[in-house]
């Protein structure tokens, strides 16, 4: 069987060895006696999660903490979960009574707020002191900061676009993925043609709308976004309007579910597995449930069409890292508890952490990882993995560069657009109006 070697393809040296053993203490001067000690006191790490069913969407995570646990007797890992949308609800009012969990999952725009507003730990040196900056991949250091300092750990290699069915574009005489906005179009109206639903997506859960960002991109976000914030560009521009007339385009074109004002994500990919759509807008963190369906060896990934009327670099896909682990401000106040807070972590993004999320999940881990993966026994990890390692430039994701209000605002925006709600131009000041409330 052909494999694949993990270093060379995510071009980085895996890191050394840790010195201290992932069962005993961590690198921050703590001595084995007084981890012992906290082992037996019995240490209960509170984990709050940001999907509703962990062991079927996170199975890496039950994995690693069941494995983090028997090595490490008397501190227990008490994690539950609840599909995004309530759980950022739900830390937002948490933190307002001072209640949060010792750790927990955010975006990286609220996790910026809660810093700002000291709910969150700062981690810089920490990260330093058990080592987990020489484990990350080398992009994926400093996943968020404020101020120039760390207050999050990365929770997901952020790769978002467009996944496909092969069969399905080859019944409908695609022979390959498109790359061109027109080529795109192009395969749309082939998969029309032969009766296919082009392409599944929830509108109903309005953070299901990343490969669009990455098209957002291509239009000049990022070069852009000094200007958005201080006022000087405003988000009704020649090129955004561009963006958002693609958007309207695609419509038209039936490009999307009939039903997607009534769809969520999660109902968008039952679609796409159950064979009943060509297309699926989505990311790496659908790689192991991809990998267990029926259809695994049939799944495709590209980045998105590219666009000849935009002035800005084309080749482009969001290679970054997605939501981050944050330690609450309350729970790093007792000393025992940090110590095994962050030996948990040393231990996730450590070699056996991550060798259960390479090996056992078929998940792209955050960290540095010295196996090999085995192509037919996991055909969407190494479909990935190519795209990983293309030529095509790494960027962030423009969520993670705006505030909250404006970032659900341009969703929201977007997905009026698609659903016919908003012209391109009224969807444009929708969110300069809130971008404007900022400045």
């Amino acid at each position: 069987m052909k494999k694949r070697n993990w270093k060379k393809l995510v071009g980085t040296v895996c890191a050394a060895a840790m010195a201290a053993s992932m069962a005993g203490c961590g690198n921050s001067g703590s001595g084995t006696e007084q981890s012992e000690s906290k082992s037996d006191d019995g240490i209960t790490i509170t984990f709050a999660e940001h999907v509703a069913d962990i062991e079927t969407q996170e199975p890496h995570m039950m994995k690693i903490i069941d494995a983090f646990e028997k090595s490490h007797p008397g501190i227990k890992v008490d994690i539950s979960g609840k599909e995004v949308s309530e759980h950022n609800t739900q830390m937002t009012l948490l933190a307002g009574e001072d209640k949060l969990p010792d750790i927990f999952w955010l975006e990286q725009a609220p996790a910026k707020e809660f810093a700002q507003n000291g709910y969150l730990y700062d981690l810089t040196d920490v990260l330093k002191d058990y080592g987990i900056n020489d484990s990350l991949l080398p992009g994926l250091v400093n996943s968020c900061t404020v101020d120039g300092r760390d207050y999050g750990m990365p929770s997901e290699v952020m790769m978002v676009g467009f996944f496909y069915n092969k069969d399905l574009f080859a019944q409908a005489g695609i022979d390959k993925a498109p790359v061109t906005y027109e080529e795109f179009t192009d395969a749309v109206d082939k998969l029309n043609a032969a009766g296919i639903t082009p392409l599944t997506v929830g509108a109903k859960d309005n953070y299901s709308i990343w490969a669009f960002e990455t098209m957002l991109a291509r239009y000049g976000f990022f070069e852009k976004l000094d200007g958005l914030l201080d006022g000087s560009i405003s988000w009704n521009n020649e090129d955004f309007i561009h963006f958002f007339e693609k958007a309207e385009e695609m419509r038209e074109n039936d490009t999307f579910t009939k039903d997607i004002s009534n769809m969520g994500y999660f109902e968008a990919k039952e679609q796409f597995l159950g064979g009943n759509a060509a297309m699926f807008n989505s990311g790496a963190w659908d790689i192991g449930e991809f990998e267990s369906s029926d259809m695994a060896s049939k799944i495709g990934f590209f980045w998105g069409p590219t666009f000849s009327d935009s002035e800005y670099e084309q080749e482009i896909g969001i290679k970054a890292s997605g939501g981050v682990y944050v330690i609450s401000a309350k729970a790093a106040k007792d000393p025992e508890l940090l110590d095994a807070i962050m030996q948990f972590w040393q231990f996730y993004y450590g070699p056996e952490g991550t060798k259960i999320i390479a090996e056992d999940t078929s998940a792209l881990p955050c960290s540095t990882y010295d196996g090999s993966i085995d192509q037919k026994e996991h055909p969407v990890l190494g479909t990935m993995i190519e795209a990983l390692n293309d030529d095509w430039k790494a960027v962030t994701e423009p969520f993670n560069s705006l505030s909250s209000t404006v970032a659900y605002g341009f969703f929201d925006a977007t997905f009026g657009v698609m659903n016919g709600v908003y012209t391109p131009e009224e969807a444009a000041d929708y969110v300069e109006g809130l971008q404007s409330a900022e400045r």
